[in-house]
């Protein structure tokens, strides 16, 4: 666990998996693969949409109410329920539900891949940072010798008990080790700073690890390894795996539902409707206009008299805004209709689209299944090539280790020479190097040992720890 403010594996592991970009990417696609699933899943249930319009007319126009043309100005309003049913060849929405499905558990699947992908670089390069840290410790720990060792003949040199020349290629030493251990501690920062990049902090925030003793990082038994039952255990634990086994699944489904799109389907419909119409200018009742000629005549004599018959005339004012809607529930009552019926649609001719669409998914199909072949034969080549690595590299860290051995033995020899003054500078130095080197390349093989371990352990579905 972290300690202070300090980071552990896990801790990374988990904030990595929270907030890297990849992994968000996964869940909004698995968000979006989630409204799929429910709008497929709705589709099941029969439609019902209301529909409302309201709006003036001008000139002449259609009274909603009679049916007969006008040229009054009017307001009319028009209301209609209307539900439709599928009766027959329900396996298309019924496919499309199961295939939205299975993507919907692909892409969670997807989600888990995307935490896997990012725990497994975090983990490589919190090792890697470690790593550095530990050569640093070494740079420093060989700077800090040579420094004493830079005093102890100081001290002689300046007694005349040894030659000037002896401080002078320790002191050279010296410098050059500083410079060691300062390439060393940049090399940390770098490596710190590419984790950081992993788990999206900010590149000036403090950032300070928990360095495990090595040692102590428990690793299962390399012996005990067998590479076909990490891929008997990995087929049922990894995400991709699962993942592509969904998506085929899917595309199944798909190719169904495609295939029931060129069948016949009956669906059955309700509609309740009805209208309000109402003149934007009212009677107020007729009045006398005085008689005007009719174009007929009577005879008297010989004399024609023409016929003449009263004129009247509607008087119309404009209505209030109140008016505008009297006898709004008596219109929408006497105006109000049902309609029901059957529908059946008979897929002839399309311009091939619901063939093409059914030839798509049998392609699609087959690319799933290529997919899931691709991923499996992957998986393997992932595996063995760990556990090869992995024992490889355990057999490298033994001979590391015992080159060390070899060195230490080696430089205490030469340490007893050199301060009997029965070996010269130059070869002590060549010793220290010689057991630096041992050192870095033992911890160098033991972290890639470690790590390709972690690996192994990560197929067989134990996770990430140290």
């Amino acid at each position: 666990m972290a300690q202070g403010d300090k980071w552990d594996l896990q801790r990374c592991v988990e904030y990595g998996m929270k907030n890297n970009i990849s992994v968000k990417q996964a869940e909004i696609q698995a968000q979006q693969a989630e409204i799929n699933y429910q709008q497929a899943n709705l589709q099941k249930l029969p439609s019902l949409q209301y529909n409302l319009t309201h709006g003036f007319s001008f000139g002449r126009t259609l009274d909603r109410t009679t049916n007969v043309y006008t040229s009054r100005s009017a307001m009319f309003e028009q209301m209609s329920l209307q539900s439709n049913v599928l009766l027959y060849n329900f396996n298309a929405r019924k496919n499309n539900e199961a295939s939205s499905k299975y993507s919907l558990e692909a892409d969670r699947a997807g989600v888990d891949k995307a935490r896997n992908d990012i725990g497994l670089t975090i983990a490589q390069l919190y090792l890697r940072t470690l790593l550095s840290i530990e050569q640093s410790e070494i740079s420093r720990l060989v700077l800090e010798q040579t420094k004493s060792q830079y005093r102890n003949t100081r001290k002689l040199v300046d007694a005349g008990s040894l030659p000037e020349l002896n401080a002078a290629e320790l002191e050279a030493t010296v410098t050059r080790d500083s410079a060691t251990y300062v390439q060393a501690l940049a090399q940390v920062s770098l490596d710190k700073l590419s984790l950081k990049a992993a788990l999206m902090l900010p590149a000036d925030q403090a950032f300070e690890l928990v360095v495990p003793n090595v040692d102590k990082i428990p690793v299962d038994n390399i012996l005990e390894i067998r590479p076909d039952a990490i891929y008997d255990i990995a087929l049922n634990s990894q995400p991709q795996i699962k993942g592509n086994d969904l998506r085929r699944l899917a595309a199944e489904k798909a190719l169904k539902a495609s295939e029931a799109q060129m069948k016949p389907s009956l669906s059955a419909f309700g509609q309740l409707a009805t209208n309000f119409n109402q003149f934007l200018k009212k009677s107020t009742g007729v009045s006398y206009l005085g008689e005007q000629v009719t174009g007929a005549y009577i005879k008297q004599g010989t004399a024609q008299v023409p016929v003449y018959a009263p004129n009247f005339g509607v008087n119309f004012v404009n209505r209030s805004l109140g008016e505008y809607f009297e006898g709004y529930g008596q219109q929408l009552r006497t105006q109000f209709g049902q309609g029901l019926g059957v529908s059946l649609n008979v897929p002839i001719f399309n311009g091939h689209q619901a063939r093409g669409n059914m030839q798509r998914s049998k392609l699609n199909l087959k690319q799933t299944e290529l997919a899931v072949d691709r991923d499996k034969l992957q998986l393997k080549q992932d595996i063995y090539t760990a556990y090869y690595g992995a024992t490889g590299a355990h057999q490298t860290y033994m001979a590391r280790v015992k080159a060390l051995e070899t060195a230490e033995r080696s430089f205490q020899l030469a340490s007893r020479r050199y301060e009997l003054g029965v070996m010269q500078t130059i070869e002590w130095l060549n010793n220290q190097n010689n057991l630096t080197r041992a050192r870095i390349d033992r911890v160098v093989a033991q972290y890639d040992f470690v790590f390709r371990m972690k690996v192994l352990e990560f197929y067989k579905g134990q996770g990430l720890r140290l």
